[in-house]
């Protein structure tokens, strides 16, 4: 990378720049799992079927992918890390440590949007 860039940056800033960016994917995974909590305490149970949370087909293969995602990217960072001498720099493992967080976000998102959608049915009906 620093044969690209030069001096304007090099990969202890993009290292940086990166971990930045893990902190707040972070929060905002931290933040839909209790949104997710919250709004899974909500619904009524004996109203929700459990066919319903997963029945939606594209919904559902969406989630596999994200975890798929996620999956693959962490044993991927976790595999690089026991090359030991042929191991890549510090910016590259947390390249794919941020593409595996991002996988758990978006898997996160889909899993709200599914509840959102079955609370607002919920109240719909009532």
């Amino acid at each position: 990378m620093d044969e690209l860039l030069g001096n304007f940056i090099n990969d202890f800033a993009i290292y940086r720049v990166i971990q930045g960016i893990i902190t707040i994917f972070t929060l905002v995974a931290v933040y839909l799992g209790v949104q997710i909590i919250l709004m899974w305490r909500s619904l009524n149970n004996a109203e929700t079927n459990p066919d319903k949370v997963i029945s939606n087909r594209s919904s559902f293969i969406r989630s596999c992918v994200f975890i798929f995602i996620a999956g693959f990217f962490m044993l991927f960072h976790n595999f690089l890390e026991s090359l030991g001498n042929n191991e890549p720099d510090f910016a590259t493992y947390e390249s794919f440590e941020l593409i595996a967080l991002l996988g758990l976000i978006l898997f996160l998102n889909e899993w709200y949007k599914i509840l959102k959608s079955l609370k607002k049915a919920a109240k719909s009906s009532n």
